[in-house]
């Protein structure tokens, strides 16, 4: 599922709200989700899970053409971990 589709499925559960409306709504959903993210927030969505930032320590890699040693330096991920009514409904 990408934004448009999530877009066009709230369209049909709400059909009063038009689909420029509707396109504002998701795109302030997802800016207010992605600016908690960057401000070190986690973000817990009841039955669906958790979102939350986490370090990634550096690293030492490979150029697997050449073979020389990479310095891979440190970075933030976004973690997610589903609900356990999620992971229930998934595994059924």
């Amino acid at each position: 599922m990408v934004k448009h589709d999530l877009t066009n499925s709230l369209i049909k559960a709400f059909p009063g709200i038009s689909n420029k409306d509707m396109s504002a709504v998701v795109d302030a959903l997802l800016e207010s989700m992605t600016q908690a993210l960057m401000q070190g927030e986690a973000i817990e969505l009841r039955g669906l899970g958790r979102f939350k930032i986490k370090e990634r320590r550096p690293i030492k890699g490979r150029n697997p053409k050449t073979e020389t040693p990479i310095y891979i330096p440190k970075r933030w991920i976004v973690s997610f971990k589903p609900s356990e009514s999620l992971s229930k409904r998934i595994n059924q």
